[in-house]
């Protein structure tokens, strides 16, 4: 009787571990389908570092230090990596993101949060200011940061505080509050602080006064930040569309995928290793 009960139980527990290992994977592989749709969304490519010009131009490099490159010259060489190119983006790169990222997502999001995450993105009017605010930060804003970074840094160097940009008294009443929101919940906030903290580091084992420009210039960058935000985005993104983003950016499954693209992008470098990796081993089975 005693030895029937025990192959029961070691039955049971069999059964409940084969059940639970499957609801896993299947957790798991449902979180990666979702996150590659999340990755090959208009909205995620925005922030994308990977483009088909990028994988072009490996793949040229590539061709260069062959032994037998079965494309000699440079002329069949660059239509060849255009369609090697445009094929490994299409076919194989948001899975291959995806793959790397899981980790960060699967420990935090759920498949239903995801999907939730992946209808509200295709919101037309969110994309179009999010598109907007990027191609602002890209150009106007960064022109911005560049013409103030000398005088910041000679500032701080010649014993001074740096003199943060002043606004109008009616943007500093309406516009930058809701620009300061918009600044903390979509993560960009996080990420200057990040950049802050990885440049610290380096510059802690270097001379001690390179760790403290880098200490008080990143602090006037967090406090000047959202304040240039402003200037270079006053009458092109309305506070009627920063309000709308923010509603967007405090739902919970966003918090979380904020989340997860923070936890990832501290290790970037890593993954940015780990795709190309992924897109060289794609790519020696082409050539």
């Amino acid at each position: 009787m005693k030895k029937s009960l025990t192959i029961m139980v070691s039955v049971a527990l069999l059964v409940t571990y084969f059940v639970m290992s499957f609801v896993s994977c299947s957790n798991e592989a449902g979180v990666k389908n979702e996150l590659t749709k999340y990755y090959q969304s208009e909205w995620s490519r925005l922030s994308d570092n990977f483009s088909q010009a990028h994988f072009k131009a490996l793949i040229l490099e590539y061709m260069d230090t062959m032994a037998h490159c079965p494309y000699p010259i440079a002329t069949e060489r660059e239509p060849i990596a255009q369609k090697l190119a445009a094929q490994y983006c299409s076919e194989r790169l948001y899975n291959d993101l995806a793959d790397m990222a899981l980790p960060h997502f699967c420990s935090r999001m759920s498949v239903i949060e995801l999907k939730k995450v992946n209808s509200d993105i295709a919101d037309e009017k969110a994309l179009a200011a999010i598109k907007r605010i990027a191609d602002i930060m890209q150009n106007e804003f960064r022109a911005l940061i560049d013409e103030q970074t000398g005088n910041t840094v000679a500032a701080i160097m010649n014993g001074e505080e740096p003199v943060i940009p002043t606004l109008s008294e009616e943007l500093q009443r309406s516009y930058l509050p809701a620009m300061e929101k918009f600044y903390r919940v979509s993560g960009r906030k996080e990420i200057v602080e990040n950049s802050f903290s990885a440049m610290n580091e380096a510059m802690s084992v270097g001379a001690p006064e390179s760790s403290i420009l880098t200490e008080a210039f990143f602090e006037y960058i967090n406090k000047a930040t959202p304040i240039m935000m402003c200037m270079t985005m006053e009458g092109k993104v309305s506070e009627e569309e920063l309000n709308r983003l923010i509603a967007i950016y405090e739902q919970p499954e966003f918090v979380k995928l904020k989340d997860a693209n923070i936890e990832y992008s501290q290790e970037i470098a890593k993954a940015n290793a780990g795709v190309q990796e992924m897109f060289y081993s794609w790519l020696k089975k082409k050539i």
